[in-house]
This record gives structure tokens, sequence and C-alpha cells, in this order.
């Protein structure tokens, strides 16, 4: 076989997985999962206790989530 088509092709696949495939697939998990809390940090370990009492202390409402 060709060294151009194995290239192109493996290019093509790249390509579909990158903008249509792992997009769809991370939109599916995200709809089946449940609420999950996450808050991402870097280097917090000070502050991280103190902000997420905060976050769970906000009255906002979840109609606006």
């Amino acid at each position: 076989m060709n060294i151009s088509i194995i290239l192109l092709s493996l290019l093509s696949f790249l390509l579909i997985w990158r903008f249509v495939c792992y997009p769809s697939l991370m939109a599916i998990a995200v709809l089946k999962s449940s609420l999950i809390k996450i808050v991402p940090t870097y280097n917090e370990e000070k502050v991280i206790e103190k902000r997420i009492k905060n976050l769970f202390e906000l009255d906002y409402p979840k109609s606006q989530i």
C-alpha cells in the first residue's frame, strides 16, 4: 500500500477524532453524569478549604447555573 494513502488515512482519522468524536464523547459523558462539583486549583493548599466552604455557602439560583 502506498505510504501517502496510509498517512492521509491516519491524518483523516485524527482530524475526525479531534473535531467530531472527542467532543461528542465528552458531551455524552457530561449529559449522563450527575452534577459533579469540581474546583480546579493549582498551588492553592493554603486557601482551598476556605474557598470550598465559600462555594457551599453561595445562594445562587439553581435555575441559572
